[in-house]
């Protein structure tokens, strides 16, 4: 859906289930864990190139992405405000904000007033292929925030986000990553993998499956059974 208000669309990606039932269940997983399930269909490579890692170890994110398209540019037109207005009036509940920023290394990408700005409009977390400033007020105000360096430097002049919900390209672990509006973004301390939209739910089940199972290999294993047997009981190791 896009709307079009004063010099700004308003761009919202509905999905097709509960956005919070199902960001609960993917938090009682882990990265390698969903990563496996997508190989498991043929989906392969879809991690994020190493190196996106979080602010804290503890910090997780769950939820379909909301894309941003970056430029490094010297421009200051203030146009750039309008922009910042359709993209946070576009978030929804739920939302992962993913930026990409074409390899720009002179600035910070996302700081404290973006992710104030950005959780006000139901954005639970943020995904910067590039960098963080003020990371310390991100971790104060507990917003899950993974980047890949950080920079106290202002943006403004030289790094803007110019385009909002629409395809991007992160770099992934074979090259890059096509990453699409509600696209499933999942991130802990080992990285960040992108479930596509449609399979969502599926590769949801089959993680949540070997979860289970793995947690009864490891009670076996650690009362001494036989690794070897765990696995043909279990099917996980």
């Amino acid at each position: 859906m896009e709307v079009i208000t004063s010099n700004y669309p308003v761009r919202k990606h509905a999905v097709n289930y509960d956005v919070k039932e199902i960001g609960h269940r993917y938090q009682k997983l882990y990265a390698g864990l969903v990563y496996d399930a997508m190989e498991s269909v043929g989906l392969h490579g879809r991690a994020m190139q190493s190196g996106m890692y979080p602010l804290v170890h503890t910090m997780k994110v769950a939820g379909p992405a909301f894309t941003c398209h970056g430029i490094a540019t010297p421009s200051r037109d203030e146009k750039v405000h309008d922009i910042r207005l359709g993209m946070f009036k576009s978030m929804t509940d739920g939302v992962i904000q993913v930026r990409d920023t074409q390899s720009d290394t002179t600035s910070g990408h996302f700081g404290e007033i973006s992710a104030t700005a950005a959780a006000a409009s139901g954005c639970v977390g943020a995904v910067i292929d590039g960098s963080t400033r003020d990371s310390n007020y991100l971790i104060d105000m507990g917003f899950p925030t993974f980047c890949r360096f950080r920079n106290p430097v202002e943006a403004f002049g030289r790094f803007m986000v110019v385009d909002y919900q629409i395809p991007i390209f992160i770099k992934g672990i074979d090259g890059s990553i096509e990453i699409r509006p509600g696209d499933y973004i999942f991130g802990d301390n080992d990285g960040v993998v992108v479930v596509p939209y449609e399979k969502t739910i599926e590769i949801l089940e089959i993680a949540e499956k070997w979860f289970d199972s793995e947690a009864k290999s490891r009670e076996a294993m650690a009362k001494g059974k036989d690794p070897f047997k765990v696995y043909e009981e279990f099917g996980r190791f």
